[in-house]
């Protein structure tokens, strides 16, 4: 079992994207889309995702490593992702019956991972980046239709100041990316860095890792251990600390990969046993240094103890290599333009086909873990035209347990290309994603009263691009061409504090076809020092958390500020007039601030328990009150589930699991610990379930199953357990824990006829199959016909154990008992599926004409039955699936006598003969020897007789009439009116006539 920050949000959450991608003039279509399937953010620091073309209501949720981010400033378009916690998240973002699903890798900021990165590279391994390179704050976010704003590059806090924390990251909204591309230098300039080489992945484990942490073997026996991107996580249920399994972390063995290659371990060093941290279980950190080709590699190191229902584990560097749908193989190659760390892939075959895996049953991937391959089971989370998302099963390589993950793939289909590589020879300049367009960024300072019209006098020559990648393929500076240079006197950014700018567009030329991003060249944004201490009103630091703070001018750009444990703060801001929530304003001009500030709130602490509990299991909450406001909470921390938080005085309702679960009325600092009376319902499952109250049905709760178990808190009571709209279950919830088996098995099957042969697909008739489980309705089949070869025939949907029968028009078709595997059962429709022959009075077989259909007309129940059948093999007239019975041939109208013939279904033949005594006129149109088109009608008139036929040609003007001995004549309606074409005599055979006309 494991602890549930607010179990209904957790359970309904899936992924989103990050980043913003500039408009391409060639977008074939307006599909709604993620700007970005994955995203890299630095620990403290956020990063925007925006869904583009959408207009209706959507869901953002976080499906997994909710304590790794945060979501803020959800909107139809964008959220903003924070990163709190190293390690890996997956945002989802909801739009009606589809989800959209981003991967979110949080790094820590500032590490320090290869000592020797000044150095040059080799060809095959990737570049790393220099050291000396600050790490680069966010700023806030101006409204969509406001230009964004752009980071600035920040001066490395001093040393002498412990008690600050590393710059707090405001909340964008719509601004670049954080995380800008380096500026790289070409080979013949000097002594400038050269052009990064271009990656050349080869499928091995973890290749994109400067340095990673493969396995452990430990001092002591382990019962078993996770890996995070360098974070240990032994697992154990009965020990109190770590120490027991690990009291010297030198003497375990580690092996570690840089860059997908295995390194040897040099040293162990700087090991730190964290045990002041109050909120935390102590555990180790450690400075692990490596050798690799020569280069040394450093990496800092945690060893944590977790529980068994830890989530803390990843599939750490993974490589995958392929992923198999139903036995049909794709073969995967790493993404390019990923930043450091992401695991995109691409599907290698560029015509890759994907409905046939979003039909698929049965998912599986092969990847690369250290030097052996293994193949895994995977499920299905978002399958489109253009993009496949799948979470692969965790595995267990001896005692590590490989973790699942969320794995992206790409078709080939992209709309946008990534700048890769290049340089400008005025001076450091750096490239930011942006809102409407891409900002390559000015870093130095300009002189007063200059522009950078004064330092980039060509940009065409001054900003040189060397490399970009679209649909995963470099291509270099020969395809690449800057255009449309235009200088702007008036300033970029909202606060008027640069001198202007350019504009311009990239124009990428892959196989012809021109494609082209708009681009600007910006001034860094100019932004000032604040720094402060926030305490509580009765003077208590407002320690470890993070405030709201709003700029004024515009409402929709916020920063969130953290604070140490002290209560001080320290971030860049742009010059404006300012306020956190609850305080006073204050105003950033042209210089430094220090703003110290008392907020009206108290610090308040406690813990959280369930009422009858015999687990630690709680879920999250929050506090509510419409006089008083919370602005910072912090809840389940450590094994005890303590929470602090800092809220005004008054009365709040502490909410959880949408609905009320304790009251506090706070009146100062103090402890205030909060019962629950919710009681935890869990067990196997897998898919949604949805809980109601007996009751009152508007109280509803829905869980989803993760890793084949589900949990949800519930409030005592009587409840029905829902699956979609079937009730599967009634349930009495009391206090404490309670567990219900819902798991879930397939069933699939085709739909046979009366004598067991499988009706086609596109034979379907709209038939409704009511399917019952235990005498109650459990679910409705619409079998409608199903014409792309890619659909699946018959039907698949998921059945709990227990005892089901399919109906049909009141009538069984099938009964099946489920106990605990899949099922396969097949219904046996009251049809019989049948060709029909019919055959002329030379006994050869008449065809239907294309875009025509036979009707007939049961005589017992003269109900109609008709089927149109293009034909191609030449075996058969017609097919279709009818009742038993007797039936009369209606309507053929290239054929006046047809109502003279019938047959029989007996359920018993598959073949059905009817033989007539007509002949066949046929032959070709022209009109002034071209043929005419298909949709030119052409009449038979019988002469003396009232009897007209009309028919359309087909096929290269092709006509064809059945008809009894007789006299006719042959007209053709065209756009000079009615021709008569031919007069034509049938005896005893068939006559084709070739018509030609002048017009």
């Amino acid at each position: 079992m494991k602890k549930v920050r607010g179990t209904v949000a957790f359970l309904l959450v899936f992924v989103l994207s990050f980043s913003v991608i500039p408009q391409n003039v060639l977008a074939a279509k307006k599909k709604v889309k993620l700007s970005k399937k994955s995203v890299t953010v630095t620990v403290g620091k956020t990063v925007k995702v925006k869904l583009k073309n959408n207009k209706k209501k959507v869901k953002w949720t976080v499906t997994s490593g909710k304590k790794n981010v945060k979501l803020s400033k959800k909107k139809k378009t964008s959220v903003t992702i924070k990163g709190k916690k190293v390690g890996k998240a997956k945002v989802q973002v909801k739009v009606g019956k589809k989800k959209f699903v981003c991967k979110v890798t949080v790094k820590k900021a500032g590490t320090n991972q290869n000592a020797d990165k000044n150095n040059g590279k080799k060809t095959a391994e990737p570049t790393v980046k220099p050291t000396e390179k600050p790490v680069l704050p966010s700023t806030p976010t101006p409204k969509p239709t406001e230009k964004p704003s752009l980071p600035s590059t920040p001066t490395p806090k001093p040393t002498e100041k412990p008690s600050l924390p590393s710059t707090p990251t405001p909340k964008p909204d719509n601004k670049p990316d954080p995380t800008p591309i380096e500026t790289m230098m070409p080979p013949d300039e000097t002594p400038a860095p050269t052009v990064k080489p271009e990656s050349n992945y080869q499928g091995l484990y973890a290749e994109k890792e400067p340095l990673i942490v493969s396995s452990v073997a430990f001092e002591k026996d382990v019962p078993s251990y996770s890996l995070n991107y360098n974070d240990i996580y032994v697992i154990s249920e009965e020990a109190d600390s770590l120490k027991e399994f690990v009291p010297d972390v030198t003497k375990c063995t580690y092996n570690v990969y840089c860059y997908g290659k295995k390194a040897e371990v040099k040293s162990i060093t700087d090991v730190v046993w964290h045990d002041d941290e109050e909120w935390q279980k102590p555990y180790y950190s450690f400075l692990l240094t490596a050798v690799q080709g020569g280069k040394e590699y450093k990496q800092t190191v945690t060893m944590k103890l977790v529980r068994e229902d830890s989530e803390e584990g990843s599939e750490n560097g993974m490589t995958w290599l392929s992923l198999d749908a139903d036995g049909e193989k794709y073969e995967l190659e790493q993404s390019l333009h990923d930043e450091e760390g992401e695991s995109g892939y691409y599907f290698k075959d560029k015509e890759v086909n994907t409905s046939k895996i979003q039909n698929a049953e049965n998912i599986k991937l092969v990847g690369v873990y250290e030097e052996q391959q293994y193949t895994v089971n995977a499920r299905k989370e978002v399958c489109d035209d253009y993009f496949v998302s799948v979470i692969s099963d965790s595995f267990a390589k001896d005692n590590l347990a490989v973790g699942s993950g969320m794995v992206y793939i790409d078709a080939k289909t992209d709309s946008h290309f990534y700048i890769d590589a290049f340089t400008a020879t005025k001076g450091e300049v750096n490239l930011y994603p942006g809102y409407s367009e891409e900002c390559f960024v000015y870093e130095p300072a300009l002189e007063k009263g200059k522009t950078l019209k004064d330092i980039f006098a060509n940009v065409v020559e001054d900003l040189k691009i060397y490399r970009a990648v679209y649909n995963n393929v470099y291509w270099n500076n020969e395809n690449i061409e800057i255009r449309n240079v235009v200088w702007h006197d008036e300033p970029y950014y909202d606060d008027k504090t640069d001198h202007g700018y350019y504009s311009f567009n990239i124009v990428l030329t892959v196989d012809g076809q021109e494609n082209e991003q708009s681009y600007v060249l910006v001034e860094k944004q100019k932004t000032y020092a604040v720094s402060g201490k926030l305490t509580t009103e009765d003077g208590l630091p407002i320690a470890e958390a993070e405030v709201l703070l709003s700029k004024l001018s515009d409402e929709e750009c916020e920063y969130t500020i953290e604070t140490d444990k002290n209560g001080c703060f320290e971030t860049d801001l742009q010059k404006g007039t300012y306020e956190f929530e609850l305080g006073q304003t204050f105003t950033v001009e042209d210089r430094d601030v220090v703003h110290n500030e008392k907020l009206p709130v108290y610090k308040i602490t406690g813990k959280v328990t369930r009422t009858g509990a015999n687990t630690p299991d709680v879920p999250g909450f929050n506090f509510e009150s419409e006089e008083s406001s919370c602005i910072y909470l912090r809840d389940l921390l450590g094994d005890d589930n303590r929470y602090y938080a800092y809220v005004q005085k008054g009365t709040y309702t502490v909410q959880s699991c949408d609905c009320p679960v304790d009251t506090v009325e706070v009146t100062g600092s103090g402890t205030y610990d909060i019962k629950m009376e919710l009681a935890l319902v869990s067990g196997k499952g897998s898919g949604y379930y949805k809980f109601v109250d007996t009751e009152d049905e508007n109280n509803c709760y829905w869980a989803f199953s993760v890793f084949d178990t589900y949990n949800v808190y519930l409030k005592p009571g009587t409840y029905y357990v829902k699956i979609e709209d079937a009730t599967v279950d009634t349930i009495e919830v009391s206090l404490g824990e309670m567990t219900k088996d819902y798991e879930m098995y397939s069933c699939k099957g085709e739909l046979l006829d009366m004598a067991g042969l499988q009706i086609p697909k596109d034979m379907y008739r709209n038939y409704e199959i009511l399917v019952m489980r235990n005498e109650v309705v459990y679910k409705k089949l619409i079998m409608a016909p199903k014409f792309d070869e890619d659909d699946i025939s018959g039907f698949k949907f998921d059945v709990l154990a227990g005892e089901y029968e399919f109906l049909h028009n009141g009538k069984s078709v099938g009964r099946m008992t489920v106990t605990d595997s899949n099922v396969v059962k097949d219904l046996t429709m009251p049809y019989k599926y049948v060709k029909i022959k019919m055959l002329d009075a030379e006994d050869e077989l008449i065809s239907i004409y294309p875009k025509r259909r036979l009707k007939f007309a049961n005589k017992g129940t003269s109900s109609i039955y008709y089927y149109m059948d293009d034909d191609e093999s030449g075996d058969y007239t017609s097919r279709i699936v009818l009742p038993t019975g007797d039936y009369q041939c209606v309507d053929y109208y290239c054929m006046p006598s047809i109502g003279d013939y019938g047959f029989t279904v007996d359920g018993s033949s598959d073949t059905v003969v009817i033989n007539t005594n007509v002949y066949k006129i046929s032959g070709s149109c022209k009109v002034n020897g071209a043929e005419v088109s298909d949709d030119t009608w052409v009449y038979l008139h019988k002469k003396g007789d009232a009897t007209e036929l009309s028919s359309y040609t087909f096929d290269e003007g092709k006509y064809e009439f059945y008809v009894e001995p007789g006299e006719y004549e042959i007209k053709v309606s065209l756009d000079s009116g009615m021709v008569t074409a031919a007069d034509v005599t049938i005896t005893n055979a068939s006559v084709e006539r070739n018509l030609e006309l002048g017009e």
